[in-house]
Parts: C-alpha cells; sequence; structure tokens
C-alpha cells in the first residue's frame, strides 16, 4: 500500500469494503450483456450530426477553393447496436495529393489522425475513429489512399474489441452540387469479400476471381440519416417559430417595429428550372475523359506487366524442357543428371501485377460516367420542357 493510500484509510477508518450481492451481481452482468449487445456485426445505418455535416461541407468546398484538391478527414462516433453515431469530424492534410508516394502520403495522414485522437483524448472530447470523410467533384472519388485508410481504421476498431470486419465508414460530399441547391452526401463501407481479398496480399486476378470480385462490388452503400442534438434543435424551435401577436388597440411604433424580429418570407428556389448546364456537363465530360484516359494508362502498364511475366515463364519453361531432354540423354550415357533447381536462380519472373489500381480506375468511370448520364438527362427533360411550353 502506497503512502497517499494509507492516510486514505487512516482518514476514513469507518469505510468497510462492501462486497457485491447476488442481485448486484445479477444486474452488473445484465449491464455487460447489454453493452455487448451495442457491439454489432456490422454496420446497416449512419446518423450524422447537423454541426458534423456543416463542418464537413466547409472543409471540402474551402479546400478546392483554395488548391483544387478533394478533402478528406476522420470521423468520430461510436457504434450502437449497428447505427453508427457520427459526433464530429476533423480534417487531414492533403499529403498524398503533393507526394508522389500515395504510401507514404497515407501514413503520414494516419500518423496525423494518431496526434490529433491523442489530444482529444486530453480534453475529453470524443475520440473513436470510426471512419473518413472525402469530398468529390461530380462524381468521381475512390482511390488507393481512401480504400489503406479505411482498412487501417478497421484493423483499428477490430484490434480494440469490436466484432465484424470492415466496419469503417467512407461519407461522401460531392459539394459540385452545392451550387444547385442539393446536399448530396453517401455512406459506403468497404465488401467483406474485398476486405479478404485486400488483406491476402496482391490482388491478382486469380484472386478477384476466386472472391468473385468486380468494380461494382468493391462498396456496400449505407443509408443516411441527418439529426441534430435537443439543444440545437430547441433553438432552431426558438428561432423559427413566430410569437403569437397580441389585440391592440394602439398601432406599433417605430421602436417596437426595430425591436421585433423580421418576418421575412423565403423566396422560393427555381433552381430546378435552371437551362445554364452548359458548365456543368463539360466539367462532367472533362472528368470522365480525365478517368478514362487514366485508366487506359493503367491497363497499358498491366498488360506490359503481364507480357513480361509470360515472356519469362516460356523462357523459364523452355530451359526446363531442355534439361529435362538433356538429363535424358545422360542417363542413356550413363552420366549423372544435371540439377535442374537452378531454373529458379537464372530466371527472375517478375510479380503478377495488381488488379487493384485498375477496378478503382473503373468505379471511378462508372461513377464519372453514371454522373454525366444523370446531368444529360436532367438538361434533355428541361430542355424539352421549355421547347413544349412555348410551342
Amino acid at each position: 500500500m502506497s503512502r497517499m493510500e494509507s492516510l486514505a484509510a487512516v482518514a476514513r477508518p469507518e469505510e468497510v469494503v462492501h462486497e457485491p450481492t447476488e442481485e448486484e451481481r445479477a444486474a452488473m452482468n445484465e449491464l455487460d450483456r447489454e453493452a455487448m449487445q451495442l457491439d454489432s456485426e456490422e454496420i446497416t445505418e449512419v446518423h450524422i450530426d447537423g454541426m458534423v455535416l456543416m463542418k464537413i461541407i466547409k472543409h471540402c468546398k474551402d479546400n478546392h477553393a483554395c488548391n483544387g484538391a478533394n478533402a478528406w478527414g476522420a470521423l468520430l462516433g461510436v457504434d450502437a447496436g449497428g447505427t453508427l453515431e457520427v459526433s464530429n469530424a476533423f480534417g487531414l492534410p492533403n499529403v498524398r495529393e503533393r507526394s508522389d508516394e500515395e504510401e507514404r502520403g497515407t501514413k503520414v495522414a494516419m500518423q496525423y489522425m494518431g496526434e490529433m485522437l491523442r489530444l482529444l483524448r486530453q480534453v475529453s472530447a470524443d475520440q473513436n475513429a470510426v471512419g473518413l470523410y472525402q469530398g468529390c467533384f461530380l462524381g468521381p472519388f475512390l482511390n488507393s489512399a481512401v480504400v489503406d485508410g479505411l482498412n487501417t481504421l478497421s484493423l483499428l476498431m477490430e484490434r480494440e474489441g469490436n466484432q465484424g470486419r470492415g466496419k469503417a465508414v467512407l461519407l461522401v460530399h460531392d459539394f459540385a452540387q452545392l451550387a444547385q441547391g442539393n446536399t448530396v452526401v453517401r455512406a459506403f463501407k468497404l465488401s467483406p469479400s474485398f476486405v479478404d481479398a485486400y488483406r491476402n496480399g496482391k490482388m491478382t486476378a486469380q484472386t478477384l476471381v476466386e472472391h468473385h470480385l468486380t468494380f461494382s462490388n468493391i462498396l456496400v452503400e449505407i443509408p443516411v440519416e441527418l439529426h441534430n442534438t435537443a439543444l440545437l434543435n430547441a433553438f432552431l424551435t426558438m428561432l423559427t417559430t413566430e410569437a403569437p401577436q397580441p389585440k391592440r388597440l394602439v398601432p406599433e411604433t417605430s421602436m417596437e417595429r426595430l425591436r421585433a424580429p423580421p418576418n421575412e418570407p423565403v423566396p422560393p428556389s427555381y433552381l430546378d428550372l435552371n437551362l445554364a448546364l452548359e458548365p456543368v456537363l463539360v466539367s462532367s465530360g472533362e472528368t470522365t475523359l480525365d478517368t478514362l484516359e487514366a485508366y487506359a494508362a493503367e491497363a497499358g502498364n498491366v498488360g506490359y506487366q503481364a507480357r513480361q511475366v509470360a515472356r519469362e515463364k516460356g523462357r523459364a519453361e523452355a530451359y526446363l524442357a531442355r534439361r529435362k531432354a538433356e538429363n535424358a540423354s545422360r542417363e542413356a550415357a550413363g552420366l549423372a543428371p544435371l540439377p535442374v533447381d537452378d531454373v529458379s536462380k537464372m530466371f527472375k519472373i517478375p510479380a503478377e501485377p495488381s488488379r487493384l489500381d485498375s477496378m478503382l480506375l473503373l468505379n471511378q468511370l462508372s461513377a464519372a460516367s453514371g454522373r454525366l448520364s444523370e446531368t444529360a438527362t436532367t438538361g434533355a427533360v428541361q430542355l424539352e420542357a421549355a421547347r413544349t411550353s412555348t410551342t
């Protein structure tokens, strides 16, 4: 017993150690079971606080206005029985945009996140990292840095005792649609088959076939629900509720009118009738073409590496066939056969190329083309409505 503990025991001589009764033990066990039930196998819904959404929107908008890059950051919250409650968020440095090595950039971002979580723990704030948020412009958002970050957070959550695999969530905000008055926020998580394939090692063609993976089933979308705290709801209600005007014989004075809050009606929005879709269509087309060029370049690299592997394997197989034929002739002549295990030393067969980057680019191309199709469809409907209304 330490000196402080001894002094505390002397100061409280009447204190007696209380042994829990059977009823208290049963109640404690019941609370433990309820706490374990909150730790679910998978995330089925995401609840995001209104203030957190405003922080994400501001970060994405300001970051794109400063350097034209997509912002990303960490989500903090808790898993409550399969519902992920997101209560806070903070941005991460865009080192992957300036670094030649994307893996090193992701490592630096994860180190920054660890330092931020340590500081939040010191001030008793929410410090449970549960996912990432990512800003996007007209559709594409998935890349290897995001996948690596989600996998790292999933491993951290599993190490802390949470059940399930790949529980980290990705919130995507398309800030290009803010100009049209739409706030688009979607939530995704890595599919279990992709998590298994990604953690096994190389994403080769055989691995993709075994896990039935394509670019369309990398992510699983989760419904998102926006909610506010009770205090913020009370504040908004106070702002929006009009006070009843008492009946009076004398009209209001100018001083009373100045003290009263303004009651201006909200003007209607006609953004859906805006026909200026040319900038959006041009940006969507450029984004789709850029993604298509990147995929074509990656496909060329993968094809070149595959041809190199096939060429080296062919040379090794030809050498092995010649050596076996030579050993057969030597055995017929009564000579000792030559070793055949030196083929691995003579021919350095490169590893099979990874298909991860090409899959992610295909996912980006699908998102960009889908966004382009959406915009073109909306524009065609609006133009047809304008044309039929004038004839």
